[in-house]
């Protein structure tokens, strides 16, 4: 798995489909995000984000991902009567179907799960807007938005491939948005354009069971432990081995959420020899057993 991928699969955000289909009137949606995520894409006609102060205007093939605890609304123009969007859901008088519609889009919610967020997160800004014209000819994003546009069209139930069509946008938005973004000089953000340090993380997501040292790790990437171990530090702020016992970690909690291991379980699992060694690293990083700190979230 790429460490995009694993990044978004770890987060355990749970996504839950709020809109599809067209809207035949004037509108005004808000949409509470205070421990959420929103995600918009219009596949038809135009209307406008309003996020504070700021208004975004929003044509076919935008896309908008509010990425973390900010109140937002759509409206078809800035001064729209505006009602929550649970409200309008559940007021069937409102969509009485009219020869055009004033816009189609669908919205997709995100809710972040309580705990640490992982740091790449806290690197994006308030929000992501990529408008459609600055999609490249053939890029994959272009692609789904087409796909996504004729299952609206089509109408038959189809909330699965929606969601699941919304969730491979999501993914293109974000590795779009870190490509056009190389001018970062510390953090995530740079981990993703230093082929360096992200080649070793992958290596450490992808085997993070492995009994790793700088030394393995350093032979893995080509260079000598030194190499690896000032560039891991001067990107990420943080040495290899301390990331991968964080990472590690979180494994072993997304393990226990599960419930159906022990500790001792999930720390052979995670690449400890017992619950016990587990749970000495674990409280040396964080200054309290999983255990006792882990039933606290979930």
């Amino acid at each position: 798995m790429d460490l995009l991928s694993d990044i978004l699969s770890s987060a355990g955000w749970k996504n839950d489909l709020l809109s599809k289909g067209q809207i035949f009137d004037s509108f005004g949606f808000h949409f509470p995000c205070e421990k959420s995520g929103g995600f918009h894409v219009v596949t038809q006609g135009s209307c406008y984000a309003k996020i504070g102060n700021i208004m975004i205007p929003l044509h076919k093939g935008d896309l908008i991902f509010i990425t973390r605890g900010t109140n937002h609304e759509l409206l078809s123009d800035p001064k729209a009567k505006v009602v929550t969007i649970e409200r309008f859901l559940g007021d069937k008088e409102i969509r009485v179907k009219k020869e055009n519609p004033v816009t189609t889009f669908v919205s997709v919610r995100y809710e972040v799960p309580p705990g640490p967020v992982h740091p790449l997160f806290l690197e994006l800004p308030e929000y992501i807007h990529i408008p459609y014209e600055n999609i490249q000819a053939h890029h994959a994003l272009g692609d789904i938005i087409q796909i996504l546009s004729r299952e609206l069209e089509l109408n038959l139930g189809t909330d699965l491939i929606v969601q699941r069509l919304t969730d491979i946008l999501l993914y293109y938005m974000l590795r779009m948005w870190l490509s056009q973004h190389e001018d970062s000089q510390v953090g995530w953000v740079k981990a993703f354009h230093d082929t360096l340090v992200l080649y070793a993380l992958e290596k450490l997501h992808n085997g993070y069971s492995k009994d790793w040292t700088i030394e393995s790790l350093a032979k893995e990437t080509g260079v000598s432990r030194a190499s690896l171990a000032n560039r891991f530090r001067d990107v990420l702020g943080i040495p290899p081995m301390e990331y991968l016992a964080k990472l590690r970690m979180e494994k072993a909690k997304q393990l226990f959420q599960k419930g159906n291991m022990g500790l001792e379980e999930i720390a052979q699992n995670v690449g400890y020899a017992s619950a016990f060694s587990f749970s000495k690293a674990y409280k040396r990083i964080f200054g309290n057993s999983p255990s006792r700190e882990w039933k606290r979230v979930v």
